[in-house]
Protein backbone atom coordinates (compact mmCIF):
# COMPACT_ATOMS: atom_id res chain seq x y z
CA UNK A 1 0.00 0.00 0.00
CA UNK A 2 1.32 3.52 -1.26
CA UNK A 3 1.36 6.49 1.51
CA UNK A 4 -1.46 8.00 -0.54
CA UNK A 5 -3.59 4.75 -0.18
CA UNK A 6 -2.89 4.56 3.33
CA UNK A 7 -3.88 8.78 3.72
CA UNK A 8 -7.23 7.93 1.78
CA UNK A 9 -9.55 5.31 3.24
CA UNK A 10 -11.04 3.14 0.85
CA UNK A 11 -14.50 3.82 -0.19
CA UNK A 12 -15.41 0.64 0.94
CA UNK A 13 -14.64 1.64 4.37
CA UNK A 14 -17.15 4.37 4.52
CA UNK A 15 -19.78 5.05 6.55
CA UNK A 16 -23.91 5.06 6.74
CA UNK A 17 -26.08 7.56 8.17
CA UNK A 18 -26.04 11.42 7.18
CA UNK A 19 -24.24 12.44 10.29
CA UNK A 20 -21.32 10.15 9.79
CA UNK A 21 -20.93 10.80 5.93
CA UNK A 22 -20.68 14.41 6.11
CA UNK A 23 -17.88 13.38 8.71
CA UNK A 24 -16.12 10.81 6.18
CA UNK A 25 -16.26 13.65 3.89
CA UNK A 26 -14.63 15.99 5.63
CA UNK A 27 -11.62 13.70 6.85
CA UNK A 28 -11.25 12.70 3.73
CA UNK A 29 -11.39 16.30 1.89
CA UNK A 30 -8.78 17.21 5.18
CA UNK A 31 -6.37 14.28 4.66
CA UNK A 32 -6.32 15.24 0.55
CA UNK A 33 -5.46 19.03 2.30
CA UNK A 34 -2.50 17.65 4.38
CA UNK A 35 -1.39 15.51 1.86
CA UNK A 36 -0.60 17.62 -1.17
CA UNK A 37 -3.62 16.59 -3.16
CA UNK A 38 -4.61 20.06 -3.96
CA UNK A 39 -3.03 23.68 -4.55
CA UNK A 40 -3.65 26.82 -3.49
CA UNK A 41 -5.97 28.44 -5.52
CA UNK A 42 -7.81 25.21 -6.68
CA UNK A 43 -11.85 25.09 -6.81
CA UNK A 44 -13.22 22.30 -5.11
CA UNK A 45 -16.48 21.62 -7.26
CA UNK A 46 -19.10 20.70 -4.92
CA UNK A 47 -20.50 17.39 -7.69
CA UNK A 48 -17.32 16.24 -8.97
CA UNK A 49 -15.46 16.31 -5.64
CA UNK A 50 -19.03 14.10 -4.24
CA UNK A 51 -18.27 11.79 -7.32
CA UNK A 52 -14.74 11.13 -6.25
CA UNK A 53 -15.93 10.60 -2.90
CA UNK A 54 -18.71 7.77 -3.89
CA UNK A 55 -21.01 10.48 -2.35
CA UNK A 56 -23.85 12.14 -2.96
CA UNK A 57 -23.40 16.04 -2.12
CA UNK A 58 -25.24 16.79 0.77
CA UNK A 59 -22.58 15.24 3.05
CA UNK A 60 -19.67 16.39 1.21
CA UNK A 61 -21.27 20.33 1.01
CA UNK A 62 -21.50 19.76 4.83
CA UNK A 63 -17.87 18.75 5.16
CA UNK A 64 -16.73 21.87 2.68
CA UNK A 65 -18.46 24.27 4.76
CA UNK A 66 -17.14 22.78 8.09
CA UNK A 67 -13.73 23.07 6.51
CA UNK A 68 -14.45 26.90 5.48
CA UNK A 69 -15.67 27.32 9.53
CA UNK A 70 -12.12 25.96 10.05
CA UNK A 71 -10.36 28.76 7.19
CA UNK A 72 -8.70 25.46 5.60
CA UNK A 73 -11.18 26.08 2.82
CA UNK A 74 -12.78 29.54 1.42
CA UNK A 75 -15.63 30.29 -0.61
CA UNK A 76 -15.07 32.21 -3.90
CA UNK A 77 -17.60 34.73 -5.97
CA UNK A 78 -19.71 31.72 -7.22
CA UNK A 79 -19.66 30.08 -3.28
CA UNK A 80 -17.44 27.65 -4.58
CA UNK A 81 -14.91 26.14 -1.87
CA UNK A 82 -11.44 27.24 -3.26
CA UNK A 83 -8.47 26.59 -1.53
CA UNK A 84 -7.11 29.84 0.04
CA UNK A 85 -3.74 30.94 -1.89
CA UNK A 86 -0.76 31.79 0.61
CA UNK A 87 1.26 34.85 0.13
CA UNK A 88 4.62 34.75 1.79
CA UNK A 89 3.68 36.73 4.91
CA UNK A 90 1.00 34.12 5.43
CA UNK A 91 3.39 31.24 4.93
CA UNK A 92 5.64 32.92 7.17
CA UNK A 93 2.79 33.30 10.18
CA UNK A 94 1.55 29.87 9.73
CA UNK A 95 5.32 28.25 9.73
CA UNK A 96 6.38 30.25 12.56
CA UNK A 97 3.36 28.89 14.84
CA UNK A 98 3.75 25.36 13.46
CA UNK A 99 7.68 25.81 14.83
CA UNK A 100 6.41 26.73 17.85
CA UNK A 101 3.96 24.27 18.54
CA UNK A 102 5.72 21.40 17.14
CA UNK A 103 8.88 21.99 19.20
CA UNK A 104 6.15 21.96 22.19
CA UNK A 105 4.74 18.51 20.95
CA UNK A 106 8.33 17.15 20.41
CA UNK A 107 9.56 17.44 23.77
CA UNK A 108 6.58 16.71 24.94
CA UNK A 109 6.81 13.04 23.41
CA UNK A 110 10.42 12.91 24.44
CA UNK A 111 9.77 12.40 27.86
CA UNK A 112 7.65 9.72 27.09
CA UNK A 113 8.13 7.84 23.74
CA UNK A 114 7.94 3.67 23.36
CA UNK A 115 9.41 1.49 21.64
CA UNK A 116 6.74 0.88 19.67
CA UNK A 117 5.83 4.72 18.66
CA UNK A 118 10.30 5.16 17.57
CA UNK A 119 9.29 2.27 15.72
CA UNK A 120 6.48 3.86 13.80
CA UNK A 121 8.29 7.00 12.76
CA UNK A 122 11.38 4.80 12.12
CA UNK A 123 9.15 3.45 9.58
CA UNK A 124 7.26 7.19 8.36
CA UNK A 125 11.20 8.31 7.88
CA UNK A 126 12.07 5.44 5.69
CA UNK A 127 8.79 5.83 3.54
CA UNK A 128 10.20 9.61 2.81
CA UNK A 129 13.35 8.14 1.96
CA UNK A 130 12.09 5.93 -0.45
CA UNK A 131 9.86 8.76 -1.77
CA UNK A 132 12.87 11.04 -1.97
CA UNK A 133 15.02 8.49 -3.74
CA UNK A 134 12.52 7.79 -6.55
CA UNK A 135 12.57 11.52 -7.06
CA UNK A 136 8.49 11.25 -6.17
CA UNK A 137 8.00 14.84 -4.95
CA UNK A 138 4.30 14.33 -3.99
CA UNK A 139 5.03 11.25 -2.40
CA UNK A 140 7.85 12.98 -0.32
CA UNK A 141 5.34 15.72 0.65
CA UNK A 142 3.13 12.83 1.80
CA UNK A 143 6.03 11.24 4.21
CA UNK A 144 6.77 14.46 5.41
CA UNK A 145 3.66 14.98 6.42
CA UNK A 146 2.95 11.47 7.91
CA UNK A 147 5.93 11.59 10.20
CA UNK A 148 5.18 14.94 11.42
CA UNK A 149 1.97 14.45 12.16
CA UNK A 150 2.62 10.81 13.87
CA UNK A 151 5.02 12.86 16.37
CA UNK A 152 1.61 15.09 17.32
CA UNK A 153 -0.23 12.08 17.62
CA UNK A 154 1.97 10.67 20.01
CA UNK A 155 1.97 13.66 22.39
CA UNK A 156 0.27 13.45 25.88
CA UNK A 157 -1.16 17.27 24.36
CA UNK A 158 -3.93 16.46 22.56
CA UNK A 159 -5.35 20.40 22.05
CA UNK A 160 -2.11 20.96 20.94
CA UNK A 161 -1.80 18.09 18.61
CA UNK A 162 -5.23 19.22 17.18
CA UNK A 163 -3.87 22.59 16.18
CA UNK A 164 -1.25 21.73 14.40
CA UNK A 165 -3.17 19.15 12.60
CA UNK A 166 -5.70 22.33 11.24
CA UNK A 167 -1.96 24.02 10.45
CA UNK A 168 -1.25 20.93 8.33
CA UNK A 169 -4.74 21.90 6.36
CA UNK A 170 -2.81 25.28 4.91
CA UNK A 171 0.36 23.63 5.32
CA UNK A 172 0.01 20.81 2.55
CA UNK A 173 -1.09 23.04 0.02
CA UNK A 174 2.11 25.03 -0.47
CA UNK A 175 4.12 21.46 -0.56
CA UNK A 176 1.98 20.72 -3.64
CA UNK A 177 3.25 23.90 -5.61
CA UNK A 178 6.73 22.95 -4.54
CA UNK A 179 7.68 20.62 -7.08
CA UNK A 180 10.47 19.31 -6.21
CA UNK A 181 12.53 17.60 -3.40
CA UNK A 182 14.26 18.95 -0.21
CA UNK A 183 17.83 20.24 -0.75
CA UNK A 184 18.89 18.04 1.93
CA UNK A 185 18.05 13.90 1.45
CA UNK A 186 16.12 12.61 4.42
CA UNK A 187 19.03 9.64 3.97
CA UNK A 188 21.72 12.41 5.50
CA UNK A 189 23.05 10.81 8.85
CA UNK A 190 22.39 14.76 10.02
CA UNK A 191 19.34 15.10 8.69
CA UNK A 192 16.50 16.62 11.52
CA UNK A 193 13.97 13.37 11.56
CA UNK A 194 16.78 11.09 12.69
CA UNK A 195 18.09 13.25 15.41
CA UNK A 196 14.53 13.58 16.61
CA UNK A 197 14.11 9.69 16.33
CA UNK A 198 17.33 9.58 18.55
CA UNK A 199 16.52 12.24 20.94
CA UNK A 200 13.32 10.18 21.50
CA UNK A 201 15.57 6.58 21.88
CA UNK A 202 17.27 8.98 24.69
CA UNK A 203 13.89 10.48 26.31
CA UNK A 204 15.98 14.16 26.37
CA UNK A 205 13.44 16.94 25.38
CA UNK A 206 16.12 19.70 24.78
CA UNK A 207 17.56 17.67 22.09
CA UNK A 208 14.09 16.86 20.71
CA UNK A 209 13.35 20.56 21.00
CA UNK A 210 16.53 21.51 18.56
CA UNK A 211 15.91 19.19 15.90
CA UNK A 212 12.40 20.18 15.45
CA UNK A 213 13.93 23.72 15.31
CA UNK A 214 16.69 22.36 12.73
CA UNK A 215 13.95 21.27 11.04
CA UNK A 216 11.77 23.61 10.43
CA UNK A 217 14.68 25.91 9.23
CA UNK A 218 15.44 23.67 6.54
CA UNK A 219 12.21 23.85 5.50
CA UNK A 220 11.30 27.14 5.17
CA UNK A 221 14.60 27.79 3.08
CA UNK A 222 13.50 25.08 0.86
CA UNK A 223 9.57 26.12 0.35
CA UNK A 224 10.40 29.71 0.83
CA UNK A 225 11.38 30.09 -3.09
CA UNK A 226 8.25 29.21 -4.41
CA UNK A 227 5.76 31.43 -2.69
CA UNK A 228 4.59 34.70 -4.35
Amino acid sequence: MTMQDAALSSHADRPSGRGALAAYAYQQIRDRLIHSQYRGGERLVLRPLATSLNLSPTPVREALLRLVSEQALELDERNTARVPAISRAIFLEIHALRADIEERLARDVAEHATAEQIQVLKERHDAFIRAYQAEDSHGTAVANAAFHNAVADFSNLSLTAGIVHGLWTRIGPIYAVANGLPDISPADAHHPHLQLIEAFSQHNPDAAGEAMRKDFAQAQSWLEPFLP
